[in-house]
């Protein structure tokens, strides 16, 4: 990332960087070019699918299908995704929330610092899982977060240097793996069997999928097919859930006078209750903070795209075949539009600023038409998490604690977020 950062710094909006001998990529930064290779040429790319465990994990979904398949998938789920189906939603986010942040009442009175970063992930799981999946997860849910944590502690590290390829997991890492993702699996056909046994149940998502599947296709959507589409959108859902509130705490740890102007905010909006679709617009600090930890470490860190055919970004050629690469982290770090850019500086993100930048100067959940689906779900969701905290906990990070991004799938810290916690009263 600091080097995609650099090159940007050094030769502007669009660079070609070699790797290896003849292999050459292109770098796009700047927010009108970025415009032209995501908006304007779409057509003449397609999405760069590198991580081979990645697809064995995600199989045929949303995320990595494409073109008439990948066009079905995203209009049979684009109506869980609309505003009002979204906020129909916060009344239970809510509740579930609240259950699960009562956890958080024994750290507090223990006092010990712990990794908060797997605590977000169960969190985030069981959300996304819920919605998703209805209450056959919610039966599961503890067996899939062990899973997940499993998986996530032997996954292949991501490269510290751009000419670096992923290091491939020991033999005996790579069985945790598999049993990691065997298990998974056995976990989603289970749930798949309870909605074939009870269409009607509390199942979530489950029913538009395999109704909307039918109404576009006339035929039947099979379980490996579902299974696909189900931890598609867990996994999207989740990951960078957990990872945006590792970031977020830890910078109202770093900023405490931005965590008491957000708990000023929510006791001031909230009076102690829990947040409701109604509230979520009047914490217009809160979204600040989560829109500026999301510019300095957004989850989604980078994207890329292929050419199918020669074309040109801002006048430059762009060979087929070639890949094109967005660092998200690059442009969200642009002097020209973030002054000071390394700075934790909420109020940039006030109407007025907001309206002086191009639009894809920020751009956390991608953009064009293979932008991140749940978006804001993920805003939503994140707002509700944050002022809940807000609301009853401190958390801090622990005094020596070393912070250092890792641009893998997601980008996450390195070393976890090893946290204290204590009650606002204490």
């Amino acid at each position: 990332m600091q080097f995609f950062t650099s090159v940007v710094m050094q030769y502007g909006g669009i660079a070609r960087i070699r790797f290896g001998r003849n292999n050459y990529s292109y770098l796009v930064s700047d927010p009108e070019l970025i415009r032209e290779l995501l908006i304007t040429n779409r057509g003449k790319y397609r999405k760069n699918t590198r991580y081979k465990m990645l697809r064995r994990v995600l199989g045929e979904g949303l995320l990595l299908s494409e073109g008439e398949a990948w066009k079905r998938q995203r209009k049979i789920v684009q109506p869980a995704f609309r505003q009002q189906e979204l906020l129909a939603q916060v009344e239970r986010t809510s509740t579930l929330v609240a259950d699960f942040l009562n956890r958080f009442d024994v750290r507090a009175r223990e006092g010990e610092s712990f990794d908060i970063e797997p605590e977000f992930a169960r969190l985030a799981q069981l959300l996304a899982g819920t919605w998703i999946m209805g209450e056959p997860f919610r039966k599961r849910a503890d067996r899939i977060a062990d899973l997940f944590q499993a998986a996530t502690k032997v996954w292949p590290e991501p490269p510290r240097s751009v000419l670096a390829g992923y290091r491939i997991p020991s033999p005996a890492k790579m069985l945790t793996l598999r049993k990691a993702f065997s298990g998974f699996d056995r976990c989603i056909y289970e749930i798949i069997a309870e909605y074939r046994g009870n269409p009607g149940g509390q199942n979530g998502l489950i029913a538009m999928l395999v109704n909307g599947h039918r109404e576009k296709t006339g035929s039947e959507l099979a379980d490996d097919e579902l299974r696909d589409q189900l931890v598609t959108l867990f996994i999207a859902a989740h990951e960078t859930s957990a990872s945006s509130l590792c970031w977020t705490h830890y910078f109202l740890s770093m900023y405490p006078e931005s965590r008491e102007r957000v708990r000023q905010e929510v006791q001031t909006q909230l009076q102690g209750r829990l947040p409701t679709a109604e509230d979520l617009a009047s914490l217009g600090y809160l979204e600040q903070v989560i829109k500026e930890s999301l510019r300095i470490y957004s989850p989604i860190h980078s994207l890329s795209r292929v050419a199918i055919e020669d074309n040109s970004i801002g006048g430059y050629h762009i060979p087929r075949g070639a890949t094109v690469i967005v660092s998200l982290y690059a442009t969200h770090r642009l002097p020209q539009y973030w002054d000071n850019p390394e700075a934790f500086v909420p109020e940039r993100f006030s109407a007025e600023q907001s309206a002086r930048r191009p639009a894809f100067a920020y751009i956390p959940f991608a953009v064009g038409h293979r932008n991140c689906i749940g978006g804001t779900q993920a805003m939503l969701q994140s707002k509700l998490i944050v002022a809940q905290i807000a609301q009853r906990f401190n958390i801090d990070l622990q005094a020596g604690h070393p912070v250092e991004p890792m641009p893998g799938t997601t980008m996450r810290p390195r070393y976890g977020m090893r946290v204290t916690i204590r009650n606002v009263e204490a």
